[in-house]
């Protein structure tokens, strides 16, 4: 075998060991390297072959070229009387196959081997390490702070680099190079050549969910599930959990003795407020927990709308919409009901009686009490077909009725009622 073979191979046999790169692999780059290294000096190696010998190390190059009496292209020609020193029976139009000299491209095939082989590694390892966090997806990590850039916090987590971004980061929060962190694994995606972009959130809510999955075993189990989560990211959020076990107490699996499990997680996202109530299947009792520490009076659900109509005491209709709305507006998302929250005073006005409503005279009103639309409120929401068949109404009558009703609700809404989105 030619010095140059060697030369190839010496250029690569540490990697072997120090990367546990497969043979197969090693032996297939190598011959690509090769085969460009013909390409760069004849301009084509379509018509060669590359053969090693996977136990010696040997290494030959041929290339298939005609038999010709007069030669036009030296790469793929050859002449008659140089192949018949070859094989003294070929005839013209016969193909042979002439070993390459090594001296000629040995060095530079060595150089791109090994670097095309550099290349394959790292593609390999990116590829790896997508694949290993792509099944994290979903999972807490924990890591140390690398770097803050403009914002974005990046974050070594082993054998890769994730991202930390600002719209991902809890509201507050202060992040220091070379501090431990947790994250939620949001997202894995593999960019150009390969590599996995690791993002990472520290405001979602499946990672509330995950911490508690952590610190509360009987979720982690099973035994406890969390239904749903409401969360504002650095202020204030609420679940709702549920168990099949009667012998278990859901809520207070969560807060553990003393509440130190519930303290575990506050602690973690940096003293945010967690309330936690028991999930109902039935949605008024849902709602009036979800909107605790207020008390409910009164509830008018409108289910195919999703919408509920809550009452509360005068003294604690601030309560129940909490500072800037986030009681009342983490209950609507913790729910998926649309909140309407009045006081018991304000509610007063709705319960106007039916006769209010401008073109309502004492027979009509009669009439309408009769199938037991007796206030403003319930006519503002009888559905237009069961308000023509009332007698004395028609098509034009009920639109006009079922508008002005809407009207007074909409602007009683507008000067007393706090309304979720």
């Amino acid at each position: 075998m030619d010095m140059n073979a060697y030369e190839i191979l010496e250029a690569l046999e540490g990697l072997l060991a120090e990367r546990n790169i497969d043979k197969e692999v090693l032996l297939e780059t190598i011959k690509e390297a090769i085969l460009r290294s013909i390409r760069k000096k004849y301009g084509s190696s379509d018509n060669c072959e590359i053969i090693i010998n996977p136990d010696t190390g040997e290494i030959k190059a041929y290339a298939k070229k005609l038999v010709v009496e007069y030669v036009l292209d030296n790469t793929m020609e050859i002449l008659l009387e140089d192949a018949l020193e070859m094989n003294p029976e070929v005839v013209p139009g016969d193909e042979i196959k002439v070993e390459l000299d090594f001296s000629k491209f040995g060095r530079n095939a060595a150089l791109s081997a090994k670097q095309e082989l550099f290349q394959r590694i790292r593609e390999a390892e990116r590829l790896k390490i997508y694949e290993d966090f792509k099944h994290k997806q979903g999972e807490i990590v924990s890591g140390i702070i690398q770097r803050i850039d403009r914002g974005n916090v990046m974050v070594n987590i082993g054998k890769a680099e994730a991202l930390l971004p600002r719209s991902e980061q809890i509201p507050n929060e202060h992040y220091q190079q070379n501090r431990n962190i947790r994250a939620y694994i949001l997202e894995v995606r593999k960019e150009v050549k390969g590599a996995a972009q690791i993002v990472l959130s520290r405001r979602s809510p499946e990672f509330l969910r995950k911490l508690f999955e952590f610190e509360v075993p009987e979720i982690y189990d099973g035994k406890v599930e969390i239904v749903a989560i409401a969360r504002e990211a650095g202020e204030r959020a609420k679940i709702a959990v549920s168990t099949y076990d009667e012998r278990i107490d859901p809520v207070g699996a969560c807060v553990g003795m003393k509440g130190m499990r519930v303290q575990s997680v506050v602690r973690e996202l940096n003293n945010e407020k967690v309330d936690i109530i028991a999930y109902d299947p039935d949605p008024a009792k849902y709602i009036a927990r979800a909107l605790a520490p207020a008390t409910t009076l009164h509830m008018e659900l409108y289910p195919g709308e999703k919408r509920v109509t809550v009452v509360v005491p005068d003294d604690e209709l601030s309560l129940a919409i909490g500072k800037g709305g986030q009681n009342a507006r983490l209950a609507a998302k913790l729910t998926g009901w649309r909140i309407t929250l009045f006081s018991e005073s304000q509610y007063g006005s709705l319960l106007k009686g039916v006769g209010d409503v401008p073109g309502v005279g004492k027979k009509l009103m009669a009439e309408l009490e009769n199938v037991g639309i007796d206030t403003v409120q319930k006519l503002a929401t009888t559905h237009l077909e069961i308000l023509k068949s009332v007698p004395g109404i028609g098509d034009a009558k009920a639109a006009k009725l079922l508008q002005k009703a809407r009207e007074i609700v909409e602007e009683i809404n507008k000067s007393n009622a706090f309304i979720t989105m």
